[in-house]
């Protein structure tokens, strides 16, 4: 299963997210418990004065309290103005002419004690209450005293409003702005990254000036990966060329004594040992010459490879020389020239044995992957035997001269070592196509590192 690439961008913004939103909602609770006690605080202040006005007016006079209107605000003569009072001991009460009809529940409290609230009032007002237990001339008694603070509540939900918005607003410029930080501050790595990609395709990594520091030792390491890579490769190479030379001098002294060999057995058998080892050796020096990856070496182009291949192939084929029809890029294929080599190689060479007079090469780069097809008009093969002719470690259908096995074995080891698809089936010509799907990522990257570049 393949899983998407972590984005350190993503997260990082991911993770201001989660640090500024809670701090902008917890900035929020906390202005509107503040402006809630503010409130609070400021009307219950004002409330308590009136209190102490009630108070001094109140006077007791034929077994009850009366009040001296005079001394006391005309706000609480007027009906529904918003500020109310209720006088209430044992035996009677005294309600403003402002509550008209209104008769709120006013709770007795012992003298020197009061409380603050908060309760609905008449129609849409909201009240915010003092009550308070007093004692005078002897007599108890409890004055409750309210003042609607629906207007308040209303400009401080207004207010909030404003503040929400704005900080949904700065939320956003903040995200905006970490993304153009982000961009900027990865910007400074494109160099390097031009450089990586570069060093993908040609093998060598050249590290710009003015790495971060952060990054520097990822990058020195890598660069000394790349190289200590490059460098075994071309050990490996040259170590399987050395090889390749020291062979040729033990299996020429072994043709020798095939030909020398007075029994037409003892011939017939050296030969074919001969025979065998020649192809087994190739097949494994082949093999080791793959490098399964875009670096290092030259890259791949097919306009100036191929007329070499078919001036070869047409050498070694008696007979009349074979057509190639071929549509493959002016430019080159990211892949390792080596690499392609054998690979083309190897499809044109069974191609070219089996063919009657027409091969077909079609090298085109699709979405996602770059495509080679190669296709004959010969006999093709068995649809029985398709199967077998790539099996990892199959060697019987390498026996004898007259077989597609070596080549297709070859061409499925290059093939996987870059992780791509391989796969055979019956062509328009009649004979054999093999289609492989080679990966484009190292393209895509390098073209993305060249155009960034550019």
């Amino acid at each position: 299963m393949n899983l998407a690439m972590p984005s350190l961008e993503r997260r990082i913004r991911r993770g201001l997210i989660l640090l500024v939103v809670p701090a902008f909602v917890l900035l929020l609770f906390v202005l509107h418990n503040v402006m809630h006690r503010i409130t609070s605080e400021y009307i219950g202040s004002r409330l308590g004065h009136d209190v102490e006005n009630i108070i001094t007016a109140l006077e007791w006079s034929d077994g009850r309290w009366q009040i001296d209107e005079s001394r006391v605000s005309e706000i609480y003569k007027r009906v529904r103005t918003g500020h109310y009072y209720v006088i209430s001991w044992d035996g009677g009460e005294l309600r403003s002419r402002s509550l008209w009809d209104a008769k709120p529940e006013v709770n007795f409290l012992p003298p020197g004690e009061n409380i603050q609230f908060r309760v609905p009032g008449i129609g849409d007002e909201r009240w915010l209450v003092w009550q308070q237990g007093v004692r005078k001339q002897g007599h108890d008694m409890t004055i409750w005293v309210a003042e609607d603070i629906s207007l308040f509540i209303a400009r401080q939900n207004e207010y909030e409003y404003y503040l929400l918005t704005i900080l949904v607003a700065l939320t956003l410029f903040i995200l905006l702005l970490q993304r153009r930080i982000l961009q900027w501050g990865f910007g400074t790595l494109k160099p390097l990254q031009n450089a990586l990609l570069r060093g993908k395709v040609s093998g060598a990594v050249n590290l710009p000036e003015g790495i971060p520091q952060e990054v520097k030792p990822l990058a020195d390491a890598i660069e000394r990966l790349v190289d200590h890579s490059g460098k075994q490769l071309s050990r490996s190479r040259m170590a399987t060329g050395n090889l390749a030379h020291e062979l040729k001098l033990p299996l020429q002294h072994l043709q020798i004594l095939a030909e020398a060999a007075e029994s037409s057995d003892n011939r017939a058998s050296l030969r074919q040992i001969y025979s065998q080892l020649h192809r087994r050796i190739e097949s494994e020096l082949r093999r080791a010459r793959i490098s399964g990856s875009p670096a290092p070496g030259e890259l791949f182009y097919p306009r100036e490879e191929l007329p070499y291949l078919v001036q070869l192939l047409n050498q070694k084929r008696s007979g009349s020389e074979i057509e190639l029809n071929q549509q493959v890029p002016e430019t080159a294929i990211p892949f390792d020239r080596d690499d392609m080599l054998e690979l083309v190689g190897n499809l044109l060479d069974n191609a070219w044995r089996y063919a009657r007079s027409r091969v077909l090469l079609h090298i085109k780069e699709n979405r996602g992957s770059w495509t080679i097809i190669v296709s004959d008009d010969g006999p093709g093969i068995p649809t029985d035997k398709i199967d077998s002719m790539t099996w990892r470690g199959n060697r019987a259908d390498e026996q004898g001269d007259n077989n597609h096995g070596l080549g297709l074995s070859i061409c499925h080891s290059v093939v996987s070592s870059y992780n791509g698809k391989m796969s055979l089936n019956a062509g328009r010509l009649g004979g054999l196509q093999v289609l492989i799907d080679l990966p484009q990522s190292a393209n895509d990257d390098f073209e993305k590192g060249r155009n960034d570049e550019d």
